[in-house]
Order: structure tokens, then C-alpha cells, then sequence
């Protein structure tokens, strides 16, 4: 390397070169950071990981900008500056793992479609100055143009394609075709094989027509096409008004879940390739994606689709470990959301852009290797000066930042869940793919690959008992930082998260299944009013924090297990407790760190928080007390402190340790309830910004709501079901 570089040379370099070759390769590591981290931020919550992407995100663009400008503006010209500008807007839109930081940057796609149209035209006229007067290079300008604008190209079409008015598109072909499908259904003119009133959900026998992969042929956009759905005469020829609907050819390339599941070739076959049907769920989850993405647009199934969906998703929780399916197959959805919201993967793997996604692929690594070759052996051995130096060990930095991202993106999206419902799709659709052993193991091997999780299936917790003490850092929580980033309050302060243990999954799927009308406290013949009156207080807030008080109190009061009960029995005990505890630091860090999860409104929620955190603070003077020096204060608080919300869980403690009762049991299933009635929500913009943070455990119960036909009233809050019956 001091062959290379002598000592002290670099104090000769150009000031201002020196600042853009700087530039350069902080935008060569944020570049690298993005493309291959990007993805793992829907399996991460960890805070510093989120605060370094953001700050990348967000500096990315200035950056780049001022580089520009530096360059346009410089009294030099190099060899190396055309290829620096080429790179500076090929990193615009080269994160395929980090288009948006947020559902709200998605819904700016224009305004960064004509920032980096803007940028590239920029770029392109610096380059075309400084290879004026020579055809060939002009022409090669040119041609760069164009590979540039075809990179940016993809950033702004996955942005549009996540936004809202493109959504509502794209669900309205969902909508009209769930709609004529039970439409034909309930006028009976459909054959046996068209029956989805009851689907059979270990073979989806029944008729599970939900779509999978629609191609652009197989849409229909006339009014007056007769070829709709099922061969039927246009209804203008009837005299009636036409519907609107958009309309789908059931060609061979519409593949459905039932198709999915008919195909007994060798990588679908329960015998062989998928013993556990995890491939063929792959595809039922992408088809219940498209239905929980109506949810963002405003849509919803006609009500015979809710029927048939609900009974579907009930039939699948009867089953042995039928909750471990159902929240894999929530988890898939949400994945496939992220990747909607935040990833390049469902643009850069239609079938219209896939071919241009390999050419560019293949351009972009040759024009780096090039580059890295006329770097590093166009001048001969080491015969440069010290300016020139440097600009080829920057100019080799950029290009090897190229090569890894672009390769590691490749591999990323090709093992991507979308890519692999792309290929089981094929291979449905393909009798040559099914007869091929080559390509079926190759299939087999990629749809069995998974480089990241789902989520991190992780439960966040939070003690007010623990944590009213905690003081932010006053100086840099205060008014001055307050319009640059959320700001931490009194008593926010997480404890360790948790693994999401199984037993909460079970409790809340048994619940969901056998779910009536009734109160756990009532299902568990505690009616008295001291009970009752905690579960109807002003807010669900203050519900969840005083039963978090009363939960904390039995922790450390509730008598042991009895030694005389059976070890089936202790078991019992074991699992109520873990769900009670588990779900009641999940909800008080609901009302902590999440409020906009919960039904009431955000800002009520933190102000009651605040109070509560202010009443634990003058009851337990001190940050010093120990826990159990607290508990002993909650039993012997005073009568002043009754209507607090510290009081009330005290007094709720006392009274579920006093009663003669299986107190894990009754707070075990309070809290599934609670958890199930805080899980419908409306707003999704809320569920959609924490799956950017490694996701949260209520997201997945709100999509398994949803699916239930579980929703809350806007106007109200109230809970209902829009489904009769069942």
C-alpha cells in the first residue's frame, strides 16, 4: 500500500476533489448498508438499527445532491468524474430492499420521480460536456442516459405501485371478481366444480377459487366483452345496465388456490416435495395478502366471500397445531405487505420488467468490472500522480460497492417470497416444468432457501411498576429537539422483550374459535361488582392499566401452585401464567410506546399514561425501592389513592388474591380478550409503519381479525361482528 500511496501525498490533492471523493464513498457505504440490510428491518427492532437506516434514508438524497453539485461546479475534469456521475444517480434508485422509510414517503412518489428524472438529466448533461466533440463517446452518453433513467425507473414504478390510487386498482379486480363469483354462486349457475360455499382446508376441495397470479391478458377492460369469467351473454344485449366490473379471462395463466392445490406433480405432492404444504400455503397466504390489502383502500369482500373466508380460517384453527399454520400464514402476509410498502420485489418481478431487470443486472457488472479494469491498468503500473491516485482507489470503491450490492440484492429477490409464488405459479401453469426433474429440483431448492424471517416474532414489554421512575435525558428530549424526533417521556422505558411464546398463540386461536358474547370474568363465574367495574372504566387504557397493576400485584402475592394438584394440572397453571404476564407487559407497551395501535386516540392514551406515571411517582417516592417494597406499598396504599389508576390495580390485585379462584386462569383469559378486542383497528397506516420495526404481535392478530370478519366501529369504537351467524 505505500508503494501505492505515499506518505503525507494526500495533503496535495485538490480540496474540493478531495471533499467529492469523500462524498463518494460515504454514498458507496450507505449505498451498501441499504441494498443489503434494507430487508432486515422487518425482522429487526433493535432502535439502533432502525435510528443508523433512518439517517441513512434520509441523508442519501442531500448527499447526493451537493456531490452533484460539487462536481458541475468543479475547475477540473477527470477521467473519472462521467463514471462518478453515473454512479451518483445509479444509487438513487439502486436500494431494491429500501424504496420508502415510511408509508407517507410512498404517497410522494411524484415528487421523487421528478427529483430523479431531474438528477439524471443533470448527471447526463455533465457527461455529454465532457465528451463533446467525440461521436462515439456522445453516443455512449446517450446510451448511459438511458441505463440511468431505467434505474430510477424502477424506484418510481415500486413507489407508485405501493400508493394508494394504484392499490385501489389493483383491489378492485379483486373486489368485482369475488363479487361475480358469489353472485353466480347464489343464483345457482354455477357447476360442481364452482361450489365455494365450504372449502375442505387440508385439500381445498370446495372450490377455493381466490386468485393467486392474474396475467395482464387475462384482463378484461370492455364493457360489452362477452368473454367474462364464464362464458355469459354481455348484459347490455339483455337491456340491463352494465355493472362496471372489471372483468378476467379464465385462461390457464389465472392461477387460483384450488388450481394450486390440484397440482399433483411431484414438487406439490404431499408424498414427495411437500409433505407439510407449506409451498402450497405459500400461495393461499399471497391470496389472503390481496384480501387484507383491501383494508388499505377502503374495500371489502361482498358478504358471501366474508362467509366462506371465516369458515375457512375456522376450520384451519380446528385443526392440531391449526394455530401454528394460521399465524404462518399471517406471517407470509405480512411479509408480502412489507415487501408491497418498502421493496422493489413486486415490480422488479413482473413478468414485463423480470427481462429488463437481468439486462441491466448484466450491464451494470460489466461497466463495473470495465471500469475497475481501465482503473486500475489504463495508465500503466502506478504511474499516476497523486490526485489521480486516490480517484482510482474511490472510482474502485464505488464499483466494488456495486458489484455487492447489486449481487447481494440478486440473491435477496430471487429467494424472496414473491419470487417464490412466481415459481410454483409456473410450474402449475408449465407441463414442461412439471415433467423436468432438473428444473423441479431447482424449483424445490429455491422455495425451500429463506434468508430472513418473517418478522421477529418477538413480544415488546413494558412494567409501569418497573419503569415509572425512568427520566429521559434532558438534554436531548426537550423542547429544541422536539421538532426533529419523537421525544421519550417520563417512565418509557422498555424491559427485555420476549420470545412470542406458543401458548399465547394457542389461547388466542381457542378464544377466536369458541368465541361468544361473553365476559371471561363471567365465563369464569366471578360476577361480582369489584371485578366487573374494572373491566368498564372510561377508556380501554385505563382498563389495560389497571389490570397491568392487578396482574404485576399477583405476580408477586398469588399463592404457589398447589403440590397437591396433578402435574397435567400444574402444567395448566404454568401456561395461564405465561400467557397473563406475557400479554399484560405486551399491552402496557401498547399504551407505552404504540398508543396508535389500541382503539382509543393516541393523544388520550399518552396523557392517561403520563397521569399514571405521575401517580406512581408521588405513591413510591424514590427511584431506590425495590419491587417487593412497592408491592408492599400497594397493599397498605391509602384510601386517598382509591380512584387512581394505581389504586384501582391495587385494589383489583387484592381482591383476585382474596377470592378463592384459579387467578392465572381468570387473567389469563382477560388478557386473550383484551387482546382480541384491541385488535381491530382502523388504522392500517399505523400496522403498516411498525412493520418497518420487526413487526408487532397485534398486527397479526388484526389480520387474523380481519380475515374473521372482526371489525370496530369508526364512529363509535364499539366491536362487532359484520358476519351473522357461524
Amino acid at each position: 500500500m505505500s508503494r501505492f500511496w505515499g506518505k503525507g501525498q494526500w495533503l496535495k490533492i485538490e480540496p474540493q476533489l478531495l471533499r467529492i471523493e469523500a462524498l463518494l464513498a460515504i454514498t458507496a457505504a450507505i449505498l451498501v448498508f441499504l441494498g443489503v440490510f434494507g430487508s432486515f428491518r422487518r425482522c429487526c427492532s433493535n432502535r439502533a438499527f432502525a435510528l443508523v437506516a433512518f439517517t441513512a434514508y434520509s441523508l442519501f438524497p442531500a448527499i447526493i445532491a451537493y456531490t452533484l453539485g460539487l462536481i458541475q461546479s468543479a475547475p477540473f475534469c477527470s477521467l473519472h468524474l462521467p463514471i462518478w456521475l453515473a454512479y451518483l444517480v445509479i444509487v438513487l434508485g439502486s436500494a431494491d430492499s429500501y424504496t420508502a422509510h415510511s408509508i407517507e414517503d410512498i404517497e410522494q412518489w411524484k415528487s421523487f420521480s421528478v427529483d430523479s428524472a431531474a438528477k439524471c438529466f443533470m448527471a447526463s448533461w455533465i457527461i455529454a460536456s465532457c465528451v463533446v466533440g467525440h461521436s462515439k463517446k456522445i453516443l455512449c452518453a446517450v446510451f448511459l442516459f438511458v441505463i440511468l433513467f431505467m434505474k430510477i425507473d424502477e424506484r418510481a414504478r415500486a413507489l407508485m405501485f405501493a400508493s394508494n390510487s394504484v392499490m385501489q386498482k389493483n383491489s378492485k379486480l379483486v373486489v368485482d371478481y369475488m363479487s361475480t363469483l358469489y353472485e353466480r354462486r347464489d343464483r345457482k349457475e354455477d357447476d360442481a366444480t364452482i361450489n365455494p360455499a365450504k372449502i375442505d382446508p387440508t385439500t381445498m376441495v370446495g372450490g377455493c377459487k381466490y386468485l393467486v397470479r392474474v396475467p395482464k391478458e387475462a384482463k378484461v377492460l370492455s364493457l360489452f366483452s362477452t368473454q367474462i369469467c364464464w362464458p355469459k351473454p354481455a348484459q347490455w344485449e339483455d337491456g340491463k345496465a352494465p355493472r362496471h366490473r372489471q372483468k378476467l379471462l379464465m385462461t390457464d395463466e389465472v392461477i387460483t388456490v384450488e388450481k394450486v392445490w390440484q397440482c399433483k406433480e411431484r414438487l406439490l405432492d404431499v408424498s414427495r416435495g411437500d409433505p407439510d404444504n407449506r409451498l402450497k400455503d405459500l400461495c393461499l397466504s399471497f391470496s389472503l395478502f390481496k384480501f387484507i390489502c383491501l383494508r388499505f383502500t377502503g374495500c371489502s369482500l361482498p358478504q358471501g366471500a366474508h362467509d366462506n373466508l371465516r369458515s375457512l380460517i375456522k376450520d384451519i384453527l380446528s385443526e392440531r397445531n391449526g394455530h401454528e399454520r394460521v399465524f404462518r400464514l399471517i406471517e407470509i402476509e405480512l411479509a408480502f405487505l412489507f415487501d408491497l410498502f418498502y421493496t422493489k420485489y413486486p415490480v422488479n418481478l413482473s413478468p414485463c420488467r423480470l427481462v429488463c431487470k437481468f439486462t441491466l443486472l448484466a450491464i451494470l457488472v460489466a461497466a463495473a468490472l470495465y471500469s475497475l479494469y481501465l482503473a486500475i491498468f489504463f495508465y500503466g503500473e502506478w504511474n499516476w500522480s497523486e490526485e489521480e491516485r486516490f480517484a482510482v482507489l474511490v472510482t474502485m470503491l464505488l464499483m466494488i460497492s456495486i458489484l455487492v450490492v447489486e449481487f447481494a440484492q440478486f440473491g435477496i429477490m430471487i429467494f424472496s417470497e414473491w419470487a417464490k409464488v412466481i415459481y410454483i405459479c409456473k410450474y402449475v401453469q408449465s407441463k414442461w416444468l412439471q415433467s423436468n426433474r432438473c428444473a423441479v429440483k431447482l424449483i424445490e431448492i429455491m422455495c425451500r432457501v429463506s434468508l430472513l424471517k418473517p418478522w421477529g416474532r418477538q413480544l415488546h414489554q413494558y412494567s409501569l411498576l418497573q419503569s415509572y421512575s425512568y427520566s429521559p435525558w434532558k438534554c436531548t428530549h426537550n423542547k429544541l429537539t422536539a421538532a426533529y424526533f419523537d421525544l421519550k417521556r417520563n417512565g418509557q422505558k422498555k424491559i427485555a422483550p420476549t420470545n412470542l411464546p406458543d401458548e399465547v398463540t394457542e389461547a388466542i386461536s381457542w378464544s377466536l374459535r369458541n368465541k361468544k358474547e361473553k365476559e371471561s370474568l363471567r365465563l369464569n363465574g366471578l360476577s361480582k361488582e369489584e371485578l366487573l367495574s374494572a373491566c368498564h372504566l372510561e377508556t380501554t387504557t385505563h382498563v389495560i392499566l389497571v389490570w397491568h397493576i392487578a396482574t404485576t400485584f399477583c405476580e408477586h402475592e398469588a399463592p404457589p401452585t398447589d403440590s397437591q394438584l396433578s402435574q397435567e394440572q400444574r402444567n395448566i397453571a404454568t401456561k395461564q401464567r405465561i400467557i397473563a404476564t406475557k400479554l399484560s407487559r405486551y399491552l402496557a407497551y401498547l399504551v407505552a410506546f404504540a398508543p396508535r395501535l389500541l382503539p382509543d386516540q393516541a393523544c388520550r392514551t399518552e396523557y392517561i399514561f403520563d397521569c399514571a406515571v405521575s401517580e406512581a411517582r408521588k405513591i413510591f417516592p424514590g427511584s431506590s425501592v425495590s419491587m417487593d417494597d412497592r408491592i408492599q406499598e400497594l397493599k397498605n396504599i391509602d384510601s386517598v389513592w382509591n380512584e387512581t389508576i394505581i389504586g384501582r390495580g391495587a385494589q383489583l390485585g387484592t381482591q383476585l388474591v382474596r377470592e378463592n379462584v384459579d387467578v392465572w386462569k381468570v387473567l389469563a383469559d382477560f388478557w386473550v380478550e383484551m387482546m382480541l378486542y384491541v385488535a381491530p383497528s382502523d388504522d392500517v397506516a399505523a400496522h403498516a409503519k411498525y412493520l418497518t420495526t420487526g413487526g408487532e404481535f397485534v398486527t397479526h392478530v388484526w389480520v387474523l381479525v380481519s380475515h374473521m370478519g372482526i371489525i370496530r366501529d369508526p364512529c363509535n369504537g364499539e366491536q362487532h361482528n359484520d358476519l351473522e351467524g357461524n
